[in-house]
């Protein structure tokens, strides 16, 4: 045990050319030697902690500094000249991965971030078994959350680069064989993955659900999440062509696992806010796994603001961010189970109403109401045109949101520049709570956690999955658990129903949709099912103007053409520096 600190940090900063070079995570004294690191318990567990420091634990964090991922899809659009502009505008490239942070070095973050995790999880499944400070319960502890929080790593990378080599043993300084790593299939590191995640639960080391006060940390309900997460991406038609049966069985049989835990239910719709506005220190039955960073900072720079409240000086707020598309509010169903309208061409400006909408009230005629009689999600999720937003923070009279032309939040042409104004007619609400604004600067106290898993996405999963076995009947069991948890009717029962894989299809995909907008999953579900040639061309809003009658007009308008449509979007690609070293590596195929 003669090496230095230098030395064993050295290794916790070499997985990848990037830590190679520029991580070097130091302590203050900069000799501590790496035996009185595992002979110190605080150091001991200080390698555990670690691992948990690359999770992003901000939903508006990941894509760019207040930048929600969500408005890199066709659910949100996000005005100005920052990474979601460059992004729809084609810039992505070998040399420009959009995704990243201009200021820091490298500039690139999610490469290696994601990286650096998988080295310290590395560090802490080699080194703690030779601490002769710590239980041995505490021991088999540690080491199991290592490594359940590698493969979350793994799966984020795999979601945004696609498959890479699995590296289970801590680089030495000298290690000088980047260049023979190679691409596995993503079916050989999914299996790994799975086999990975199944063997920690099958230990017994972990619990299923962790007590509130330690919510932070992983258990098996995170490892069976992980699982079925990936298990589902490796048989979706971006990874899996040949359409494997065998693959959609596994994601299928993965998802029944998750949903089998008894530890585990949907919340009621009376409690469906709750799943993203509560303290972190509330138990909620639906969450296997979330953000422990307070987020209530996201109300002022990705939600509506409030300052033209008539009763109370309110300040401004930043930007209003992600703002969700006249597309995504179509998704919403009626009370009826109906979607409300039917494009009439391509340009998606033009409508056709459903019957059944027309019959409870639908309407975008002059004088009509839209937004009446939808899906109770829609409440919650989106601010729209008269929408009530609640009371701000020590105050009594409610918000009334305004959007047309002219109105207190009225619609905003202008898309080039940052703006407090919707550029679509709408606002996003999910993890928003009005009480975050209060007078003269004032604040309530707010809650935003981003929720990482929840139990409605495996009820969708296994759906999906049973689906595409041709499983129509227990496709429809495990879809209809997230639509009545909605109040919506069984998909059975809605205006059109054809018992067929493709009806059946596109229903999960729209339910997803619906259920997980603004959560930040949508940016993977365009690209597993290969549909950004479908989704991503462009994107409308809806501006709504006010006659003298009080009587409001309605307009669809496309916003913005978007270039983030092509096969190049589908993988992101290896950063070139690395790429350069890593000459074993492939880049994804539409970027050879």
């Amino acid at each position: 045990m003669k090496k230095t600190i230098f030395l064993f940090l050295f290794m916790l900063g070499a997985a990848l050319p990037y830590g190679c070079e520029d991580v070097l995570e130091k302590t203050p004294d900069g000799q501590i030697t790496l035996d009185k690191v595992l002979t110190n318990y605080s150091r001991c567990k200080g390698l555990i902690d670690v691992v948990y420091g690359e999770i992003y634990t901000l939903r508006d964090q990941i894509s760019f500094v207040m930048n929600p991922i969500e408005s890199l899809t066709d659910n949100a659009f996000w005005a100005a000249t920052y990474n979601a502009y460059d992004w729809h505008n084609g810039s992505l490239s070998l040399s420009n991965p959009v995704i990243n942070w201009p200021w820091a070095s490298p500039s690139e973050q999610l490469w290696p971030d994601f990286w650096r995790g998988i080295r310290l999880a590395n560090n802490a499944i080699k080194y703690l078994p030779q601490s002769t400070v710590i239980s041995e319960q505490e021991l088999n502890t540690w080491v199991a959350e290592a490594r359940v929080l590698r493969c979350w790593y793994y799966m984020n990378l795999l979601e945004f680069y696609g498959p890479v080599p699995w590296v289970e043993e801590p680089f030495e300084p000298d290690y000088d064989g980047w260049n023979t790593l190679v691409r596995p299939t993503y079916d050989e590191i999914a299996t790994k993955i799975s086999d990975e995640l199944k063997d920690v639960i099958n230990s017994g080391i972990l619990p299923n659900r962790r007590p509130t006060s330690e919510a932070l940390h992983v258990d098996n309900g995170m490892a069976y999440a992980i699982r079925a997460r990936v298990l589902l991406n490796n048989a979706s038609p971006l990874n899996n062509p040949a359409n494997d049966h065998n693959k959609w069985q596994r994601a299928a049989d993965a998802a029944q696992d998750v949903i089998n835990m008894p530890e585990y239910s949907l919340v009621p719709m009376s409690e469906y806010k709750s799943l993203f506005t509560s303290p972190f220190s509330t138990a909620i039955p639906e969450i296997i796994y979330r953000s422990w960073s307070n987020n209530a900072a996201i109300n002022n720079t990705n939600g509506v603001n409030v300052s033209p409240y008539k009763y109370a000086t309110i300040n401004s707020m930043w930007n209003c961010g992600e703002s969700p598309t006249q597309e995504l509010v179509d998704c919403f169903e009626m009370t009826n189970g109906a979607l409300p309208v039917i494009y009439d061409d391509a340009t998606r400006t033009k409508v056709t109403v459903t019957p059944e909408a027309a019959a409870l009230g639908y309407s975008e005629d002059r004088g009509g109401d839209p937004y009446s009689n939808r899906d109770a999600r829609f409440y919650i999720d989106i601010l729209y045109n008269g929408a009530n937003y609640g009371v701000p923070y020590n105050c009594t009279q409610d918000y009334i949101i305004e959007t047309f032309v002219g109105g207190a939040n009225g619609f905003n042409d202008v898309i080039s520049q940052e703006t407090t104004r919707s550029c679509t007619g709408y606002y996003s609400r999910k993890d928003k709570d009005i009480k975050f604004w209060g007078p003269n600067g004032s604040q309530g106290n707010v809650y935003s956690y981003w929720v990482f898993f929840r139990l409605a996405e495996f009820y969708l999963n296994h759906a999906e999955a049973l689906c595409e076995l041709n499983d129509l009947n227990g496709a429809i069991t495990s879809l209809n658990k997230v639509r009545e948890r909605a109040l919506q009717p069984k998909i059975e029962d809605v205006p059109g129903f054809v018992k067929s894989q493709d009806f059946l299809r596109q229903r999960i995909r729209n339910e997803r949709r619906v259920e997980f907008c603004l959560e930040g999953w949508r940016f993977h579900d365009q690209r597993r099912w290969k549909i950004l040639n479908e989704t991503n061309r462009f994107v409308t809003g809806m501006r709504i103007t006010k006659g003298n009658d009080g009587s409001f007009s309605y307009q669809r308008k496309k916003i913005r053409d978007y270039q983030s449509y092509t096969d190049k979007y589908l993988v992101m690609p290896i950063p070139l520096e690395d790429a350069k070293k890593m000459t074993g590596m492939t880049q994804p195929e539409a970027w050879q």
